[in-house]
């Protein structure tokens, strides 16, 4: 528990955090880019579909970027974001706690084994 208290350890966290950070933006942006593409390709997506879709995910889709973290999924969360406009401020707040509590919850896990690799090496 100690690490908590350890500034290193929060400004390394923070640092692994914003790279996670980074890379769900390019995901983003390939949403952003790429709607009509998405709607283009696939054929079952009508207008009247889509308008549902986006309505749903308007009414739910914020708290699910909280999943980013989780690999596969969390890209797709990401995408989605951007095809369907999430504000660029939301999503990186959401995208960082996501990131902030993944990495935290590996240093608090494996943390001791990292310290006795460490020690023995």
């Amino acid at each position: 528990m100690d690490k908590l208290l350890d500034p290193t350890m929060w400004f390394m966290v923070f640092i692994v955090s914003l790279v996670g950070v980074g890379t769900k933006l390019v995901y983003y942006r390939i949403g952003s880019k790429g709607k009509d593409s998405v709607v283009e390709h696939v054929p079952k997506l009508t207008p009247e579909r889509w308008e549902q879709v986006k309505v749903q995910y308007n009414q739910r889709g914020a708290a699910a970027l909280l999943l980013t973290s989780i690999p596969v999924i969390g890209s797709a969360l990401a995408a989605a974001a951007g095809v369907f406009s999430t504000s660029m401020g939301t999503f990186v707040i959401l995208v960082l706690l996501s990131n902030l509590t993944r990495n935290w919850l590996l240093v608090l896990l494996f943390g001791q084994t990292i310290s006795l690799l460490h020690f023995a090496g």
